[in-house]
């Protein structure tokens, strides 16, 4: 009979360095495995078992560093948290799963996703000539595509855009096109892969995401445009810091920055990231020049907002809620507030979905800085928004919101905040209900 497996103490000691319990990882490591389309059911007797020297299945090891990762700001590989494959739990221990098994990839890749030198167009397949109508169609859907998710947010068309790309766009790539016609088809498909990214993005489902922002990088890479590479690699660097891998989030921001090309505004568009990133990294100087940049560009940029354009679009009010950001990394946060006010006032009425967020921000820095009115009134604009939003941050940002209003539950305003938030909860599968 073989004997107990060794105690995973490197596991505790993590668990102790992140401040959380049992309980909380396994929360933790659920919403990872949603995240890439898996349910999965952990409780803390899960995480026990793990701490006991037991190990998950390996589909759903990478999760629980995922989410070690994300608590603490770095990367936590399997060997530190004492869960690497290759090593032994113990004399005579069983590897044995804990838990329901799950399958798909793990939730960000450890690897810069950075291609190498841009590649030549791919090669064109047989059938009918692409014609110049279905570009034409394929330029008009993504406005149609983008216009929703700023309205609506990205849970409100990311499963009809990925069918699009599947069924009616990529076959085309593989169709003869004249040289000029063909530049424009890719372009418009790794605009829409970029897309279908951030609106899986938006919505929390960040393993889905990472995929289409792979199938973004490999379309440019193919029609050699450094514009969309940049912008993709862009919008790689934003997820990267919302799931805590600041390093990653600065490599891929500063990718960005040295690959660019086009117009200023474009360049303000990626500069503004590489600054929250910088500050993100601890490195106040460099964020700041990035910020001072993105300033400068973006005042030399005569149509700051192009509504010919569903990617890359930057605007005053992108570029102060950067501001403010930054400003509160740096621990200036009635800067922040100031400037995340500016931020809301310049945002375009068409943006829902950015101006939700923002607000919901801003009530949360007032709630903060004791200004409990203020943050009821900013509270109650960001509800305005909210019920037509289908967006996994407007979620998050609503469970911050009412987080940080209970311990004022016995103010008037703020009761009654909380009351009327309650009926905005999301149910099962993201439906919001009325109690």
């Amino acid at each position: 009979m073989g004997r107990r497996p060794r105690p995973n103490q490197a596991l505790r000691d993590l668990l102790a360095e992140a401040g959380m319990t049992a309980a909380e990882l396994a929360a933790e490591v659920n919403r990872a495995g949603a995240e890439t389309g898996r349910t999965l059911g952990y409780d803390r007797s899960a995480v026990a078992h793990w701490l006991a020297g037991t190990r998950p299945r390996t589909a759903v090891l990478c999760l629980v560093t995922e989410a070690l990762s994300r608590r603490l700001g770095r990367e936590v590989t399997l060997r530190e948290a004492g869960l690497d494959p290759q090593e032994r739990p113990g004399p005579g221990a069983a590897v044995r799963e804990t838990g329901p098994p799950g399958r798909g990839e793990p939730v960000y890749a450890r690897d810069l996703p950075v291609p190498g030198p841009l590649a030549p167009p791919v090669a064109e397949g047989r059938g009918r000539p692409v014609e110049r109508f279905e570009v034409e169609a394929a330029e008009s859907m993504a406005l149609v595509f983008h216009d929703a998710d700023t309205s609506f947010g990205g849970g409100s068309g990311r499963r009809a855009l990925a069918s699009y790309l599947t069924a009616d766009l990529g076959p085309k790539l593989h169709r003869p096109a004249a040289p000029a016609l063909r530049r424009r088809l890719m372009r418009v498909a790794a605009q829409l892969a970029y897309l279908c990214a951030f609106m899986h993005f938006d919505d929390h489902a960040h393993g889905r995401a990472q995929r289409y922002y792979h199938t973004a990088l490999r379309i440019s890479a193919a029609n050699n445009s450094l514009l969309d590479r940049a912008i993709t690699l862009r919008g790689m660097s934003v997820q990267a810091c919302q799931l805590g891998h600041v390093r990653q989030a600065v490599d891929l921001a500063a990718a960005a920055a040295g690959t660019v090309t086009g117009p200023a505004v474009h360049r303000a568009f990626v500069q503004g990231q590489l600054a929250v990133a910088h500050a993100l990294d601890g490195r106040p100087v460099d964020a700041v020049r990035a910020l001072a940049t993105a300033e400068r560009l973006l005042a030399r940029s005569p149509d700051p907002v192009s509504a010919a354009s569903v990617t890359g679009r930057y605007h005053q009010g992108s570029l102060l809620r950067h501001e403010s950001a930054v400003r509160q990394i740096l621990g200036d946060p009635e800067g922040a507030l100031r400037t995340l006010q500016a931020a809301e006032h310049h945002r375009p009425p068409g943006e829902r979905r950015s101006r939700a967020v923002v607000l919901a921000d801003l009530a949360v820095l007032q709630l903060r800085s004791g200004r409990l009115n203020e943050a009821v009134e900013t509270g109650y604009r960001f509800l305005d928004d909210y019920p037509h939003l289908a967006s996994g941050r407007a979620d998050r940002a609503l469970g911050d919101l009412r987080a940080l209003l209970r311990p004022h539950a016995r103010h008037p305003a703020a009761r009654a905040l909380l009351l009327h938030s309650a009926r905005l909860v999301p149910g099962p599968g993201g439906v919001r209900r009325e109690r």
